[in-house]
């Protein structure tokens, strides 16, 4: 696998989804929005006061304006992930925005692939946390064998949550490609496309994405500081992060998949 290639190919992808497509990028921002306006709807003086005194006022939360944006935002949550879809599926030229409907309900099935991979890993984490907690507030029950069984459940979620990504992600661009909820789930056959792909250069392929999201992502965040303006900048430059991954991992998909063999030229006459 060329990973120069993929993330040249990436980085351009991203930038032909935007640069010059004002009204796409309009859109992704417009869609970002609610959660990023939840910043000046709590109040951080009075959030602090309630954290210092130990007593929680849930009064000080605005909550009809909270609740207002996050809903907002989840909704519009599921078009940024439907688009996402479309770089998904190999979409050349990058997708625009259209068909609203297909749009939101693609985003709606893609977030309810990604939350059926870590079912198991929550399911585990929690009983964990409930076994500990239960192993050390309740006088009625050993709690050697309680913490012991609740250590484990941890070490097996860690475990299932481990899998939820490696699987998750490469589910993720399998339903895109099939359109199917179950194909992006299947196990089997997502063990077959990383087998197809490599573990190893998988791995790497990851590796490498996660470096260079964390790397712009820390540019952002420092971008970010900037008075007045720093959100607005994050705003403008989080889709980039976005589309540059979804097509980061829709290249690293395509190389599961079998290429025809290149027919031999004719021999001269």
């Amino acid at each position: 696998m060329d990973y120069g290639a993929i993330v040249s190919d990436s980085i351009g992808y991203a930038r032909a989804a935007l640069v010059g497509k004002w009204v796409t990028w309009l859109i992704f921002i417009i869609c970002s929005l609610p959660f990023a306006l939840l910043q000046f709807v709590v109040d951080p003086k009075k959030i602090t006061a309630v954290m210092i005194g130990g007593t929680i006022n849930w009064e000080v939360f605005p909550w009809p304006q909270l609740i207002v944006l996050c809903l907002a935002g989840i909704l519009l949550m599921f078009v940024v992930s439907g688009y996402l879809v479309r770089v998904y599926r190999g979409t050349t030229p990058p997708p625009v925005f259209d068909s609203w409907g297909a749009l939101f309900l693609d985003g709606l099935k893609l977030v309810v692939v990604g939350i059926l991979w870590f079912v198991p890993a929550i399911i585990a984490i929690a009983a964990a946390i409930a076994l500990t907690f239960f192993g050390t507030h309740t006088g009625s029950a050993p709690v050697g064998p309680m913490l012991g069984a609740g250590v484990l459940l941890i070490l097996i979620g860690l475990i299932l949550l481990a899998i939820a990504i490696l699987y998750g992600i490469l589910g993720s661009v399998r339903f895109a490609r099939t359109g199917s909820i179950r194909e992006g789930i299947r196990f089997s056959a997502i063990t077959e496309t990383i087998q197809a792909i490599g573990w190893g250069t998988y791995i790497l392929a990851l590796v490498i994405l996660v470096v260079l999201v964390l790397l712009f992502s820390v540019v952002i965040s420092l971008l970010a500081l900037i008075p007045l303006v720093g959100w607005v900048i994050q705003l403008i430059l989080n889709p980039l992060i976005s589309i540059f991954s979804a097509r980061f991992m829709s290249r690293v998909y395509d190389h599961s998949i079998p290429q025809a063999p290149v027919a031999a030229p004719a021999p001269a006459v």
